[in-house]
C-alpha cells in the first residue's frame, strides 16, 4: 500500500495565537514572540512583516531586537498554546484517523489507502483541510503532501503561507532538484555554510554526483544526504507520540 502524507504547518502559530488572545496586538505589523525586548529569550515566532528583517524562530531575543527595534515583542503562554494546538488536532483527526503532532504548530496525517476515494490527487481535500482549521481555530497553515514525511514537510514549506503544494509519488527528484541543501532536514546554518565552501549548494549537485565522490568530499554524512537528495524518507506515523518541541 502507498504512503500518502499530508503535513499541516501552522503559519507563524504563536504570532497568531497571541493576536487572538491578546486584541491589542492584532494590528502590530511587526510583531516577535518568544521574550521581552530586554530578556534572556529566543524567538518562538515572528510576523511575516518581522521575518523581512532577518528574524527567525530560535534566534536570541537580543539579536532579534537588533535586527529590528522598531517591532514589539511579547512573552506568551503556553498554555494558550496548548489549547490552540488541541483544536487544531480536534479539526486533523475529522480528516484523518492517523494524526501525529510533531510540535504544537505542525501534524503529519495519513492518507494511506485512499486510493479510491481520492484516486488522483489529494488537492482537493488539502484546501477543504485548511479552510476548516481557519474556520474551527482562527489560525491559518499550509499544507503539503508526499509519498513520505520529509517530502510533504518540504512541500508545506515551500507552500507558505497558507498554500498548497503535492508531490507524488515519482515526482520526488524533480521537486528536490529545485531547492538549495539549507531546505534539506538535518542541515543547519554551519553545515550549508561549509558545504557552501566546498562547492555544494544545491541539491541536484547531490544528486548528479556519486556516493563515492560525495563522501570524500564531505565525509560520512554523504550516505544520508545522497538519499535524501533522491527523495527518500520515512512514511510511518506514530499518533501516540507527544510533540517533543514547542516549535
Amino acid at each position: 500500500m502507498a504512503a500518502r502524507i499530508i503535513h499541516v504547518d501552522l503559519d507563524a502559530f504563536f504570532v497568531e495565537v497571541c493576536r487572538q488572545r491578546f486584541p491589542e496586538l492584532r494590528d502590530v505589523e511587526l510583531l516577535v514572540v518568544g521574550g521581552r525586548r530586554d530578556g534572556r529569550g529566543v524567538v518562538q515566532s515572528a510576523s511575516y512583516g518581522a521575518r523581512r528583517f532577518g528574524i527567525h524562530a530560535g534566534m536570541p531575543v537580543a539579536q532579534a531586537v537588533g535586527l529590528c527595534p522598531q517591532a514589539t515583542f511579547f512573552q506568551g503562554s503556553f498554555i494558550h498554546y496548548r489549547d490552540a494546538s488541541r483544536a487544531v488536532r480536534a479539526v486533523l483527526e475529522r480528516f484523518s484517523p492517523v494524526v501525529a503532532m510533531a510540535s504544537l504548530d505542525e501534524a503529519y496525517l495519513d492518507f494511506a489507502g485512499t486510493e479510491r476515494l481520492h484516486p488522483v490527487s489529494l488537492l482537493p481535500v488539502a484546501e477543504q483541510l485548511r479552510d476548516a482549521v481557519k474556520r474551527d481555530s482562527g489560525l491559518d497553515c499550509s499544507v503539503g503532501i508526499g509519498p513520505n514525511r520529509m517530502i510533504a514537510k518540504l512541500a508545506s514549506d515551500s507552500a507558505k503561507p497558507r498554500g498548497l503544494m503535492e508531490v507524488r509519488a515519482g515526482w520526488e527528484e524533480g521537486f528536490l532538484a529545485g531547492l538549495p541543501l539549507k531546505a534539506m532536514p538535518g542541515v543547519g546554518p554551519k553545515t550549508a555554510a561549509r558545504w557552501l565552501e566546498l562547492g555544494l549548494q544545491d541539491v541536484w549537485q547531490v544528486q548528479q554526483m556519486e556516493e563515492a565522490a560525495l563522501g570524500r568530499l564531505i565525509g560520512g554524512e554523504a550516505r544520508v544526504l545522497k538519499l535524501r537528495a533522491h527523495g527518500h524518507g520515512g512514511s510511518t506515523l506514530n499518533p501516540d507520540r507527544a510533540a517533543k518541541s514547542v516549535s
